[in-house]
């Protein structure tokens, strides 16, 4: 049962690893989505400036469509990601349950050993024997 606890407790330890990986990723992909969408806004606030010469707003525009199709790519993975990262801590989850499992009996396995430990000292103190089987 100790065995059977302490691969239990290995899995919990993988398991919250990679729940630490997968919201990192997310944490990562949702700060890019962020600055892409900053730089956006700023490229937008230079164009809504009425001072700004047709040149710039047609070197602009390119960068326009390059920075939207970013954003749609990131969002997609952002998406992606959080569906990763839910499994992730779904698995983890149960991986906490099945420690919570092996440890309830190894407790149990614990207990029943120290009983029989107690029984049969009990039994060699008073010079009984057990029954034949």
């Amino acid at each position: 049962m100790v065995a059977t606890l302490r691969k239990a407790r290995r899995i919990e330890s993988v398991q919250g690893q990679m729940h630490q990986r997968a919201e990192s990723a997310l944490a990562q992909l949702e700060r890019a989505l962020a600055e892409v969408q900053r730089e956006r806004g700023e490229v937008l606030a230079v164009l809504n400036n009425e001072a700004v010469p047709s040149f710039v707003i047609a070197l602009a525009a390119p960068r326009l469509r390059a920075l939207d199709a970013q954003i749609a790519r990131l969002q997609q993975e952002v998406a992606h990601q959080k569906v990763v990262a839910l499994d992730a801590a779904m698995r983890l989850k149960r991986a906490e349950r099945l420690t919570g499992k092996a440890a309830t009996h190894a407790n149990a396995a614990q207990e029943r050993a120290d009983l029989d430990d107690a029984l049969e000292a009990f039994i060699a103190r008073s010079g009984a024997s057990f029954p034949p089987a």
